[in-house]
């Protein structure tokens, strides 16, 4: 009954006030109407029992009937067609039957008068605030003119009143209607208060005890998942959304330590492991993907620390769940197709490849140095057609979720000495000087991915060297801080102009056409350095000076490489 009375009275528009009036008249026609027929029937009872006479109910009757229909012809108005032209009418009706349902004497200056207040109230809720001032005229004009008729003077107090009703009414419908505005704007900013409390949560936890009530009602307005850890892995909170996105109940998580969560059926033995390491090693990825119950969900978890007396002291950590199986699902596609084109461009510019060097060592015979040269030509730019092609193929895995990272013992001189094979002669070719050098605080081993870092190396001395005419690059491993290790590599090149440099890392963002076109690339280098960055936790910098040059500033955390941690974007 109370579903039928909801979907009787919905009204679906765009403008929530105009429902809301809308919503207001439907109750207050349904009412009238069902005391219209309650006193229909009661007519209709009096003279079955012979009780009243048809004469003395006539008019009652018809009175009945015809506010019925009135009543539903305005109802259908206000479903079908305008609220506004329903209130009007409904209004209006009520006006009329006010001023003609009682004696004149009765309407001008007795008993009837206080009915004129109710559409004067009614037309500031019903259609808008200023419309009280219209029927509070109506109302006077009405009483003025029937006292006339009957050769009375026109109640003059009656009418004032009339008009401080209006003002009453008027000023509380605007307050209303004021209040309504801003609980909408409070609303429209309700996902970034959501956000904006998640990470005052994760911060307080500390105070979580004291603030609980507070902390909880946030955590069940969340459309994600979120479940908070203490220091133990023990769960202390989860709101409704996680356990309908698991498909778990509440006694399955509430005070259930990490590990006997993630031994649920549904969970997938890759997504086991990476919740495994995310739980058993200190530095966590900023998101991974794992597949639960035929889901993809995007797992992000965040360490919550105790930062009184300047000592950071982990006591626990915050996992966000979200629902990403479209979104793998689309890019899935997108990135099999990538490596689909990818694959089949790379095939036959290995074979040009080969042959191009086959020429240049003279396989087939001597060539002069013109047919040398060409060949040279031709290796240079398969060389470089086929490093764009990794750069999308490297893309369209980290995308897809499928890039991993490999953590293990690396050795900064390596990693240099790597570096200066690959790119001493690319920095010669244009007369710049390449140089390294290692801080003495640095350790001589690392944890990190030895091949992740080089083509992060690779590509922003090749980015330097790229935008570079004169002078040199430098690139300087270095330990800024005692649990932090970076990579800093600095230019003398044209330098970046301010206004780009928060865009310089999107996706195929080029910041110089005319330079792109003359150097080649799709804008993925800078990119790709950032998501590995990230992939290992840390973060990258820049700072430029038009025509003087630019630094990248890399910071990574530093861990003793003691065991080797997969990682996947």
């Amino acid at each position: 009954m109370k579903m039928l009375f909801e979907r009787f009275m919905a009204i679906s528009t765009a403008d929530p006030d105009d429902t809301r009036r809308r919503r207001i008249l439907n109750i207050l026609l349904v009412s009238i109407g069902i005391l219209s027929l309650l006193a229909l029937a009661a007519s209709l009872a009096a003279i079955f029992l012979e009780v009243q006479r048809w004469e003395n109910v006539k008019l009652l009757i018809i009175g009945s009937i015809v506010t019925v229909l009135g009543m539903l012809i305005i109802y259908l108005i206000n479903i079908f067609w305008s609220g506004r032209v329903a209130a009007t009418i409904f209004l209006v009706f009520l006006t009329l039957v006010f001023a003609f349902g009682d004696t004149p004497e009765q309407v001008s200056d007795g008993r009837s008068l206080f009915a004129f207040a109710i559409p004067i109230i009614m037309a500031s809720i019903l259609l808008a605030p200023w419309l009280s001032f219209v029927f509070g005229t109506m109302s006077g004009v009405i009483v003025s003119v029937i006292a006339v008729s009957i050769d009375r003077v026109p109640n003059i107090p009656a009418i004032a009143g009339f008009f401080v009703i209006a003002l009453v009414s008027w000023l509380s419908a605007g307050n209303l209607e004021q209040a309504l505005k801003e609980l909408r704007d409070i609303n429209l900013n309700l996902d970034k208060v959501v956000v904006e409390r998640t990470q005052a949560l994760a911060e307080s936890l500390a105070r979580e005890r004291i603030e609980a009530g507070r902390n909880q009602a946030i955590l069940n307005s969340i459309a994600d998942g979120v479940i908070v850890f203490d220091r133990n892995w023990n769960a202390i909170l989860a709101n409704p959304a996680v356990r309908s996105m698991l498909e778990i109940s509440r006694d399955q998580v509430a005070g259930k330590n990490f590990r006997e969560l993630i031994q649920q059926p549904g969970l997938s033995p890759h997504g086991r492991d990476l919740l495994y390491a995310m739980m058993e090693h200190e530095t966590q990825p900023p998101s991974f993907r794992i597949e639960w119950n035929g889901k993809t969900l995007s797992v992000s978890a965040a360490q919550v620390y105790d930062m009184r007396n300047d000592v950071n002291v982990n006591i626990g950590t915050v996992a966000v769940f979200r629902d990403f199986t479209r979104e793998a699902e689309l890019e899935k596609l997108k990135s099999t197709f990538v490596a689909i084109v990818s694959h089949e461009l790379r095939t036959p510019l290995n074979a040009i490849l080969g042959y191009s060097e086959m020429f240049k060592e003279t396989v087939y015979g001597p060539m002069n140095e013109k047919q040398v040269n060409m060949a040279d030509r031709i290796m240079k730019n398969t060389k470089r057609l086929l490093g764009l092609i990794n750069d999308l193929l490297d893309q369209a895995q980290m995308e897809a979720g499928k890039l991993t990272i490999q953590m293990g013992p690396v050795k900064p001189a390596e990693l240099l000495e790597t570096l200066h094979g690959l790119m001493d002669k690319t920095a010669a070719d244009k007369n710049l000087t390449l140089t390294s050098e290692i801080d003495p605080n640095l350790p001589d081993t690392v944890n990190g991915d030895a091949a992740r870092l080089q083509q992060i190396l690779v590509n922003l001395v090749n980015n330097a060297v790229k935008f570079t005419e004169q002078g040199s690059i430098r690139v300087r491993l270095w330990r800024p801080k005692e649990n932090k290790w970076g990579i800093v590599i600095s230019d003398t090149g044209d330098g970046i102009p301010p206004s780009e440099i928060p865009y310089i890392f999107e996706t195929f963002r080029q910041v110089d056409a005319a330079a792109t076109r003359l150097h080649g690339g799709f804008g993925l280098g800078l990119s790709i350095v950032k998501q590995l960055v990230h992939m290992m936790n840390g973060e990258i910098e820049v700072e430029s000076v038009l025509g003087e040059g630019s630094t990248f500033m890399i910071t990574l955390p530093l861990v003793i490489p003691e065991k080797v941690a997969v990682r996947r974007s």
